[in-house]
C-alpha cells in the first residue's frame, strides 16, 4: 500500500504529517502536586491548573452543560458516572471503558490528565502498542449563552501518534452508556460508523502512518426528553424545544465544535490572564462544574403551567449527597454563577420561590425532595430562608438592573421580611433561632449548621437577618416606598442595638445568648460576621461597627485559623480549641465548611486583611481540590484535623468561590458583573 493509499483510508479531519517526536495532546504540563502554569492547546498564553496522574484522580469532569445530564470522563479512562437518560438522583455507575484501541482499552493505558470545566483533557501512553494518545473532550458549556449551554451533547478530538516506524492500524472501538430507545443516544463523526446502535456501539477503522499523527472528531448526542420526578410529575426538559432526538443534537454540536471549543477557551483565557493568585483562577474555571452536575431545566409545554417561555432552572444542595431541589440557604452561596453568567435562568428560580410563597410570608426552605419540584417544604431553616430569599432579590436588581423585574418581586420580598418579624421571641428586634431539635437530638437545628442546635440569638442568624433588613430598606428605596424604607431603618437601628448587647463579648461576638433560660455560648464561630458578608457584596451600608470587625477578624485569625493547616474551624472555644458538639465525627462545629468558611475569608478580605483573606481562601482550595484529588466532587465539610473530605459530595454551596476575586477586588455585584471579571468573562464567551 503507498503512502496516498493508507491515507486514503484515513476517516480524519486533520492528518498532521510533520513527523512530530514528542508525545502528543492537549497540553504539555507534567503531572505535580500543585497548581502550575504550562501551555495548552488552543490557548495564546499558558494556563494555570493542576495535572493528574489519572490513576490518582478521585472524581473525573463532567461532561454536561445546563439541565442535560451528563457523563464524566474518569482519571483511568473510563466513563464513570452518568445521567444522559434522566438518571439524576442517584447518577448512573457506569464505569466502563468508552474507547479501545485495536482491542485495547483506554484504561490499560498511563494517563495524565488535565481538567477545565467543561473540557477533559487526556494524554495516553500504552505499553503494548507504539502508540502515543491526546484526547480533547468538552461540552458546550457558555457563559452568557444558555441556548447553546442546553445542549445535550459531548464533543470529542483523539490525537492517534505513530512512534513507530512502520503504518499501524488503529481501529477505534467505541461504547456509551446503552440508550433506553434507539432515537435517545447517537455519535456522529467523519467515518464514525454505528455497530450496535441499540448498546452504544460505534466504530472507526483507521490507519497511522509512520512517525505520524492523525486525528478524529466526533459528537456524542442524547435525547430523553420526558421523565418523571419523584413526586411523580412528569416534565419535560428545556433541550426537547431545540431538539427531536439525539442524532440532531449530534449533528449540531459537531458543526458548531470549532466554534464552541473556541468560546469556551476564550472564556477560560480570559480568567487565566487575570491578576489574581494561580490557585484562584483555577478555581474559578473548575467550580461551575455543580451546574452539569446538580442542574435541571424544564421547559414550558402548555399554557396553564405558571412559569415563563423561558421554562424552569434548578439546581440541587447535590444530586449525589443530599438531593434537595434548590435548598435556600446553600444557594445563598451557590446561585452566583447562575446569577453572574444566567441571570434570565436566575430570574425563573426565584419565581419559583415567589410563587411557593405562602400567606403569611413564608418562602420555602426548598420545591421538594429528593427531585419533586412542586413539593415546597416550610418550617425548615426559616429563620434564613425569607431574608436570604430578599437579599437575592437586591442581588439580582444589582446584576440587572432591571427595574420591571423589581417591580415584579418587590411584594414579594417585602412580604418574605415581614414574615420574619414573627421569628422575634422577645421583642428585641432580632430573629431569633428555632431549633426543631428534641435533645438529646442534634437535627433539626435549623439553620445553615443543621446538626448544631444553637439557642435564642446567634451571631449567625441574627448577623443574615442585620443584613436582610439592610436590602429590605435599599429595596424600599428604590421602589419609593418610603414607608417600608422607615420600618426597616428603625427595625435595623434597633436590631444593631441588641446584636451588640447580646452578642458582644469585648472582642468577638459569641455564638449564641439565649436570654429565656439564661444561657449562653461563647464559643467562637468562624463565619460569625456573615452580616459583613452579605452587606458587602450586595453594596450596602457596614452591618456592624468597624472596631468590633476589626477586634473580630483578630480573634477568628487567633483562634479558628490557628487551629487548623486547612483554612479555619467552624467553631472553637475561647481558648482555640476545636469545639465538640455533637461528639461524632461528622460533628458541624469541630469541622471545616468550606462555603462558610470562603465567606469569612471574604470578610477578612473587604476589611483590609489581604493576606489573612487569600490564606483562608487559599487553604481551603488546597484541602478541597489537592488533596481530595477531587475537582470535580468538590465536597460540603472537612475534617478539622486532616483537611480531607467528611461529608457531602458535589456540592452547591462551593460555588461561592466566584464571589472571593470580588471581595478581593474591593467590588460589589454591580461593578464585578458590569465592568469587572464577569463582564470580561461574559465578552470572551459571546465573542
Amino acid at each position: 500500500m503507498t503512502r496516498r493509499d493508507l491515507l486514503g483510508a484515513i476517516p480524519l479531519l486533520v492528518a498532521d504529517m510533520h513527523g512530530a517526536t514528542t508525545m502528543p495532546g492537549p497540553f504539555d504540563g507534567a503531572v505535580g502536586a500543585n497548581w502550575a502554569r504550562f501551555r495548552a492547546t488552543g490557548f495564546a498564553d499558558s494556563v494555570c491548573g493542576v495535572v493528574f496522574d489519572g490513576a490518582e484522580l478521585q472524581a473525573g469532569v463532567p461532561l454536561g452543560g445546563l439541565g442535560t445530564g451528563y457523563m464524566t470522563i474518569e482519571g483511568s479512562g473510563k466513563i464513570g458516572f452518568h445521567s444522559l437518560f434522566n438518571e439524576r438522583v442517584p447518577p448512573n455507575e457506569y464505569f466502563a471503558d468508552w474507547l479501545t484501541i485495536n482491542n485495547v482499552p483506554l484504561s490499560t493505558s498511563h494517563i495524565t490528565y488535565w481538567g477545565h470545566y467543561p473540557v477533559a483533557d487526556l494524554k495516553a501512553q500504552f505499553d503494548d502498542i507504539p502508540l502515543q494518545v491526546g484526547i480533547r473532550a468538552f461540552a458546550p458549556f457558555l457563559p452568557g449563552d444558555a441556548a447553546a449551554s442546553n445542549t445535550p451533547a459531548a464533543l470529542f478530538e483523539i490525537e492517534l501518534h505513530n512512534t513507530g516506524s512502520q503504518p499501524l492500524p488503529a481501529n477505534l472501538a467505541l461504547q456509551f452508556p446503552a440508550p433506553p430507545d434507539a432515537k435517545a443516544l447517537a455519535v456522529r463523526g467523519d467515518g464514525i460508523s454505528a455497530r450496535n446502535a441499540a448498546q452504544g456501539l460505534y466504530g472507526c477503522e483507521s490507519a497511522v502512518p509512520a512517525n505520524s499523527t492523525v486525528r478524529v472528531r466526533f459528537a456524542v448526542g442524547w435525547y430523553v426528553p420526558i421523565w418523571k420526578d419523584s413526586g411523580g410529575e412528569m416534565h419535560r426538559n428545556r433541550y426537547f424545544q431545540r431538539f427531536h432526538d439525539a442524532s440532531q443534537a449530534a449533528d449540531f454540536a459537531l458543526r458548531r465544535h470549532d466554534e464552541f471549543l473556541r468560546r469556551i477557551l476564550a472564556w477560560q483565557a480570559a480568567i487565566y490572564s487575570a491578576d489574581l493568585p494561580i490557585w484562584m483562577r483555577d478555581a474559578l474555571v473548575q467550580t461551575p462544574y455543580s451546574l452539569a452536575k446538580n442542574s435541571v431545566w424544564i421547559a414550558r409545554t402548555r399554557k396553564d403551567e405558571w412559569w415563563g417561555d423561558d421554562g424552569w432552572f434548578t439546581h440541587s444542595e447535590s444530586h449525589s449527597g443530599c438531593p434537595i431541589v434548590e435548598t435556600m440557604v446553600c444557594r445563598n452561596h451557590g446561585h452566583f454563577p447562575l446569577l453572574f453568567f444566567f441571570p434570565e435562568l436566575e430570574e425563573t428560580t426565584l419565581d419559583a420561590f415567589r410563587h411557593f410563597q405562602i400567606s403569611d410570608g413564608e418562602i420555602p426552605f426548598c420545591f421538594g425532595q429528593p427531585t419533586s419540584m412542586r413539593d415546597p417544604r416550610y418550617h425548615c431553616q426559616h429563620p434564613l430562608n425569607s431574608g436570604q430569599y430578599a437579599q437575592m432579590i437586591l442581588r439580582l436588581y444589582r446584576r440587572t438592573g432591571d427595574r420591571r423585574q423589581l417591580a415584579h418581586f418587590y411584594a414579594s420580598a417585602r412580604r418574605a421580611i415581614r414574615y420574619q418579624y414573627s421569628l422575634d421571641d422577645d421583642g428585641c428586634g432580632l430573629v431569633h433561632d428555632q431549633s426543631h431539635a428534641i435533645p438529646p437530638g442534634y437535627w433539626p437545628a435549623n439553620q445553615f449548621y443543621d446538626i448544631w442546635p444553637w439557642q435564642g440569638t446567634s451571631a449567625y442568624v441574627a448577623g443574615t437577618w442585620l443584613a436582610t433588613l439592610a436590602a429590605g430598606k435599599a429595596l424600599a428605596g428604590l421602589m419609593e416606598d418610603g414607608a417600608f424604607a422607615s420600618e426597616c431603618e428603625n427595625r435595623l437601628t434597633k436590631a444593631r442595638q441588641a446584636y451588640e448587647r447580646l452578642l458582644w463579648t469585648g472582642s468577638y461576638y459569641r455564638l449564641w445568648n439565649d436570654t429565656a433560660s439564661g444561657q449562653q455560648s461563647d464559643v467562637v464561630l468562624a463565619n460569625q460576621l456573615m452580616a459583613e458578608w452579605c452587606t458587602r457584596i450586595a453594596g450596602l451600608p457596614a452591618a456592624l461597627p468597624a472596631d468590633r470587625v476589626t477586634s473580630a477578624l483578630k480573634t477568628l485569625e487567633r483562634l479558628n485559623m490557628r487551629a487548623t493547616a486547612h483554612g479555619l474551624i467552624n467553631g472553637v472555644t475561647p481558648d482555640g480549641k476545636p469545639f465538640d458538639a455533637i461528639h461524632k465525627p461528622w460533628d458541624h462545629s469541630k469541622n471545616i465548611f468550606v462555603g462558610e468558611n470562603l465567606c469569612a475569608a471574604m470578610t477578612f478580605l473587604y476589611h483590609g486583611r489581604r493576606d489573612t483573606g487569600l490564606d483562608i481562601a487559599h487553604h481551603l482550595a488546597d484541602a478541597a481540590f489537592l488533596r481530595a484529588r477531587a475537582p470535580w466532587n468538590q465536597r460540603c465539610l472537612l475534617y478539622g484535623e486532616t483537611g480531607m473530605p467528611c461529608w457531602g459530595d458535589d456540592y452547591y454551596s462551593n460555588m461561592v468561590m466566584w464571589t472571593l476575586p470580588m471581595a478581593l477586588a474591593q467590588e460589589n455585584i454591580e461593578s464585578f458583573t458590569h465592568s469587572g471579571l464577569v463582564a470580561r468573562v461574559l465578552r470572551a464567551a459571546l465573542a
